[in-house]
């Protein structure tokens, strides 16, 4: 019993001591190159926005601001980055054709004309092109991330 309470307060210690580290090896910039500290921004920025309600949409059009204005000046930074912007912009763009298009049927009848059904093509169109270019984001965040943890 007194084996076992030794080891318990030893690896209680051994926790304690690594709880300890934790905030020293999290400090922004400790042991990491410029490179990581950009890519570390850029990943965060890009999770934000991807975890962000979809309404209010200014909110997440300031969001989507922000990742377009990381930099990135390595490739696999500037593929993340711009992937990525291209396609929550397409996605963003939809979503404002689409409130445009609420806005009119929800007026009266004869506001809603030929407009309407263009702001609804154009919206159908940046969905589907969003769609084809989410992948492409995707995969270079998993790219940025397995630089990153090489080291760039």
């Amino acid at each position: 019993m007194a084996a076992t309470a030794r080891r318990r307060t030893g690896r209680l210690a051994a926790l304690a001591a690594l709880a300890a580290l934790a905030p020293v090896a999290a400090a922004p910039g400790c042991g990491q190159s410029a490179a990581d500290r950009e890519a570390d921004a850029l990943l965060h920025a890009i999770d934000v926005l991807r975890d962000a309600p979809s309404e209010p949409r200014a909110a997440r059009e300031a969001l989507l601001a922000a990742v377009e204005r990381q930099p990135a000046s390595t490739p696999p930074a500037q593929r993340a980055r711009d992937a990525c912007a291209r396609a929550y912009r397409l996605l963003l763009d939809a979503t404002a054709a689409e409130a445009r298009v609420r806005a009119l049927l929800a007026a009266p009848a004869a506001s809603a004309g030929p407009g309407a059904l263009s702001d609804l093509a154009a919206a159908d169109a940046k969905v589907k092109e969003s769609a084809e270019v989410m992948p492409a984001c995707a995969e270079a965040l998993s790219e940025l991330r397995r630089a990153a943890r090489r080291g760039m």
